[in-house]
């Protein structure tokens, strides 16, 4: 299971309809106020992280034969592309429409034509890769730039990345367009002594893919200051600060009948969530599974719903607190859910709540009263209140998060000294 946009919509109305029971005592002008606090920030937050993400666009390019096709088999995880052609297939190559089913995910690959492949596809225009490459990133825009690289060829490329570096110099100075670009090294399973993988089992294979990431990042990348992604395995990539590239990452994607070898995909895609715009980042962390990134996501949710729970705290309408709040975290709770691949609904958030021990509208109610008291204090209480809304709506979701996410059952107040921390920061 994951978000369903459509679901998510139908859980904005079920939190409106509680709301507006919620309010329906109070004075029109007030009622309308309120709602404005709740739907102009946490469902805009909702909007734009669910109802208006889109599917990533990835671009792979490289020459011929260097193992395009089978990255993004690797990728996606399923077998999507044609693999083991030699010949060219398509001018501008092949875009490739990535559905999950049951994640609510798609994706949009675009496999190019090789460069400097010496013959064009049968019926296509002489013209220069190049030249193809430029008009492919200028159509599809990529979020994320992938160049493949033969890990056994990277002596003999010098003059691809020069290139790429004049593409790169045309397309960001004429249309403005700056994709993340990383280098993958494939079938390092042929470095070493060949076939021997894992090479966390086979250390002459793991320093030949030491050597060949340094040769890249200093002979290709002109960069010594090459950053271990892994601080303790330098074999799994580095990240480099300045030029046309933003990392060097070697990855293994051979199959046959008996052998299966994904290594390093995960190092990769992992890469790649952190590089793409945020509206393309829940399906591509969606149709992968990946907890880690979606778990980012949530903590990133979590910090701005307490911040709008500040601000409501703050305001000095009576009662506006637990008439917002309430509808609020539990929207909050409902969505940290869905970020773990579980149904984004009300009856969603009811399960943590039945397994925390808590009565969430309760307990806002016992704190909207603390707060309504502590307004009483000249000078300080709209501070306080703020300070308890927002701490209190942070740890709320942070339980939940630890209980969705790791099925750890950890109390609210827990939480309250982290809050404390990321104020202060």
């Amino acid at each position: 299971m994951a978000i369903d946009r459509d679901r998510a919509k139908r859980l904005m109305d079920d939190i409106g309809e509680l709301f507006d029971s919620l309010a329906r005592p109070l004075p029109t002008a007030v009622r309308d106020r309120l709602k404005r606090m709740l739907f102009g920030g946490a469902f805009d937050e909702i909007r734009q992280i669910i109802c208006e993400s889109r599917p990533p666009v990835l671009m792979v390019f490289g020459r011929t034969g260097h193992g395009k096709s089978s990255l993004i088999n690797a990728l996606a995880g399923k077998e999507v592309a044609a693999v083991g052609r030699v010949s060219p297939r398509t001018e501008q190559g092949f875009r490739y429409e990535i559905d999950f089913p049951g994640r609510y995910a798609t994706w949009s690959v675009i496999d190019t034509r090789g460069i400097f492949e010496s013959t064009p596809p049968e019926g296509a225009e002489h013209r220069s890769s190049e030249e193809v490459l430029i008009q492919g990133i200028r159509q599809y825009r990529p979020d994320v730039l992938f160049h493949v690289i033969s890990a056994q060829e990277v002596s003999t490329l010098s003059n691809d990345t020069r290139v790429f570096e004049r593409i790169q110099s045309e397309i960001k100075g004429k249309d403005g367009i700056e994709a993340p670009t990383v280098i993958v090294l494939t079938k390092v399973d042929t470095l070493g002594r060949a076939g021997c993988m894992p090479p966390e089992e086979h250390p002459r294979t793991a320093d030949a893919i030491v050597d060949a990431i340094d040769y890249v990042a200093e002979a290709v990348c002109h960069t010594r200051n090459a950053t271990p992604i892994n601080p303790s395995a330098r074999m799994r990539g580095v990240m480099i600060a300045e030029g046309i590239y933003e990392a060097v990452i070697p990855t293994c994607t051979f199959k046959d009948a008996e052998v299966n070898w994904h290594w390093n995909i995960e190092t990769l895609s992992d890469f790649v969530g952190r590089r793409l715009p945020e509206d393309a980042r829940l399906l591509f962390a969606q149709a992968l599974g990946r907890k880690t990134e979606l778990r980012r996501m949530s903590s990133g949710l979590i910090k701005r719903f307490a911040g709008i729970a500040g601000a409501i705290g703050a305001d000095p309408i009576p009662v506006a607190d637990i008439i917002v709040l309430t509808p609020l975290q539990i929207l909050m709770i409902a969505v940290i859910g869905g970020l773990s691949c579980q149904e984004i609904s009300k009856k969603t958030a009811r399960k943590y709540m039945s397994a925390a021990g808590l009565n969430v509208i309760s307990a806002v109610g016992l704190r909207a009263l603390a707060q309504q008291l502590v307004k009483l204090i000249p000078g300080v209480g709209s501070v306080v209140s703020a300070a308890i809304a927002s701490g209190g709506t942070y740890a709320i979701g942070k339980s939940a998060e630890a209980w969705f996410f790791s099925q750890e059952k950890r109390s609210p107040e827990e939480f309250r000294g982290e809050w404390e921390t990321e104020v202060e920061q």
